[in-house]
């Protein structure tokens, strides 16, 4: 994962944000409570099921930023205007990438010059493309029943070739980045994943669709087929989110329009929440608390949004302001004319255009535009080249720009004012893994841990500080109840790393049955296997990694240098020169090819690998002994 201080994502939504449009005055409103598509039993049919009846709808839909958020990579899709000249260059690794069309066919290459030689190539046909391209367009690659990030991002604001984020400063994992289900659940329709899996699909939609915001169709659809017309105001086949209650209409929107570190509750999962439901019993979202200031990233709108005036006291005195107050998301706000958004303002701020205190001069050269003023628009800290409105609606100086002031105090919920002691460890642990390094994070987490008894959260913490043997000591004394495959992977590891063998395999073993689609544990176990040469085992385990994803290195490695230890030296020589093939850096592929001549006996070719080692480890002592000592003998 990559450590930022900022959120990464793929691509970004529009601002609009969901459903219909109502203001200041309070609608029919319901809690959760009776809608029939929240059972078991309900599906999704997708939107050209709800097209039949509603096709106004979906044909305006289809261009607002939600309706454009995912597809596959064609012209069509993309916002990109990519010439020769769009070429990016990493210092940190030395890889130029040079995104093409070929056809209808969009394919990145990566390549590395020696002066003006390609002494490295490798292309990338891009399978899918995420975001609207209102404000960027990412580019995915399928391998297999899995998703990786391509190293290119167009920031169609700018016109802009760059890295996505979380690419760029020498973080560079190049196609490694594996998508998951939380990342695709807010950029697209309900993914469908493998039994137990976060990682491997076998269903991935194109676009947001109806039923992100309404719930699953199939009990509404089979109900007006019947010609059945509800028996109540509120029809409880479907969710119309404007009749819900403000509360629950702002949890459908943070569903994805709040960005931070969602942390699932036990047992649930990413595709669990629906329109109507309480967001905080499926997942919490976290953010981080400064000394002065708040978050301001791309898709903070809900955060920013419930710290408004406007919010706070509309809301308060029962009168229901929500996202939906402002924004139809049925329409693209570019297709929303600037009298529609100050009609809102109007509802509350009665003729607010004749008694603007603002100079004539500037209200003219805003246009009369409410939105320009109390919501301007800012670039946001995670993402480079792009602008948004700060939906903390207020009055701001020209100029203004919001910033995250002071240190770091902690985080907080935004969803939960009083989350348990429990999942504001796992808050903290997994911010401080997946978003900021900083020390503040396993502090805190370190402090209520001291506080409780959570042992599988003392195992997480324990592996973030390599305090192997803690773990080890916590284990052998404490009886963790329902060991999950993440900590089983933690445990074993943790034997490894002292030396124990034999119960880092019994670990290692428990994580791959409860999460067997989790191609990297099983690398890590053949990789244990080979510790104690049981051959067999180990070629079994890894093969089967591979055969799950074709181009996980440590396995192929792993593979490699089983071979050379079993004299099947041809079989070696495959899998390591598809390593480099991959990643012509990666310095144990290098290393065991050095073994593999020294095996057989090419000196010559033992020479070769040996200086392409030191010329990437140039003080590796071992290797440059070796070296001199076939030069010598030479």
């Amino acid at each position: 994962m990559q450590h930022r201080k900022s959120i990464w994502v793929f691509g970004t939504l529009a601002i609009a944000i969901v459903f219909l449009t109502q203001f200041c005055n309070s609608p029919q409103t319901t809690d959760a409570v009776g809608y029939l598509n929240h059972s078991d039993s309900a599906h999704y049919v997708g939107i050209s099921t709800c097209a039949q009846c509603h096709l106004d709808k979906v044909q305006t839909f289809s261009h607002t930023g939600m309706g454009m958020s995912f597809d596959t990579a064609s012209k069509s899709k993309s916002s990109a205007n990519l010439t020769t000249n769009h070429v990016l260059y990493d210092s940190a690794t030395n890889f130029y990438y040079y995104p093409f069309w070929k056809s209808d066919k969009l394919y990145v290459k990566e390549f590395r010059l020696d002066a003006k030689d390609t002494v490295y190539s490798r292309t990338e046909e891009i399978t899918y493309i995420i975001g609207s391209g209102q404000h960027t367009n990412s580019h995915l690659v399928k391998k297999g029943d899995y998703i990786v990030q391509a190293p290119f991002t167009w920031y169609a604001q700018k016109g802009q070739l760059d890295f996505p984020p979380g690419f760029e400063n020498g973080n560079n994992s190049r196609f490694s980045r594996v998508i998951d289900q939380e990342c695709m659940s807010c950029h697209n329709a309900m993914p469908t994943m493998k039994p137990g899996s976060m990682k491997a699909f076998t269903y991935v939609p194109n676009g947001i669709d109806c039923e992100r915001c309404h719930g699953p169709g199939s009990i509404h659809v089979n109900f007006r087929r019947t010609g059945e017309l509800p028996s109540t105001d509120i029809d409880y086949t479907i969710v119309n989110p404007s009749n819900l209650q403000w509360e629950r209409q702002i949890d459908v929107c943070q569903r994805c329009h709040l960005q931070g570190n969602n942390v699932l509750k036990e047992g649930k999962n990413f595709t669990d929440f629906r329109p109507g439901m309480v967001l905080s019993d499926i997942f919490e979202i976290f953010l981080p608390e400064y000394e002065n200031g708040q978050l301001f990233n791309m898709a903070n709108h809900s955060d920013r949004f419930q710290n408004s005036k406007c919010f706070i006291q509309s809301n308060k005195s029962g009168m229901s302001f929500t996202c939906i107050s402002c924004h139809n998301p049925h329409v693209s706000v570019k297709n929303t004319a600037t009298a529609e958004f100050n009609k809102k303002c109007e509802s509350c701020h009665s003729s607010s255009l004749t008694t603007c205190s603002e100079q004539l001069k500037v209200r003219t050269l805003k246009g009369d535009n409410c939105v320009l003023c109390h919501m301007p628009s800012s670039s946001a800290e995670d993402i480079p080249h792009v602008s948004v409105h700060d939906h903390k609606i207020g009055i701001y100086s020209e100029g203004y720009e919001p910033k995250n002031d002071g240190e770091v105090k902690g985080l907080y919920s935004v969803n939960n004012d009083n989350p348990s002691k429990e999942t504001l460890i796992k808050a903290y642990l997994t911010y401080f893994e997946k978003f900021d390094p900083l020390p503040i994070y396993q502090e805190k987490a370190k402090a209520l841990l001291d506080e409780s008894e959570f042992p599988t959260l003392k195992v997480h913490y324990y592996y973030q500080k390599q305090q192997w043997q803690d773990i080890v000591t916590l284990v052998e004394k404490t009886e963790i109840a329902d060991v999950n495959g993440v900590t089983a992977y933690r445990i074993g590891k943790a034997y490894s790393s002292i030396g124990n063998i034999v119960m880092a395999i019994d670990w290692l073993k428990l994580s791959v049955l409860k999460q067997p689609t989790e191609f990297a544990i099983k690398s890590e176990l053949g990789s244990n296997m080979l510790k104690i040469e049981d051959w067999e085992s180990a070629e079994s385990v890894l093969k089967e990694c591979i055969n799950q994803y074709s181009e996980y290195t440590p396995a192929l490695n792993n593979l490699g240098y089983l071979y050379i230890r079993t004299g099947k030296y041809a079989q070696s020589k495959k899998f390591l020169t598809r390593v480099l093939a991959l990643d012509p850096d990666n310095i144990k592929a290098i290393e065991n090819f050095v073994l593999l001549y020294s095996v057989i006996g090419d000196k010559e070719s033992e020479l070769f690998w040996l200086q392409k080692l030191l010329e990437r480890k140039p003080y590796f002592n071992k290797a440059k002994e070796r070296f001199s000592q076939l030069k010598g003998k030479g």
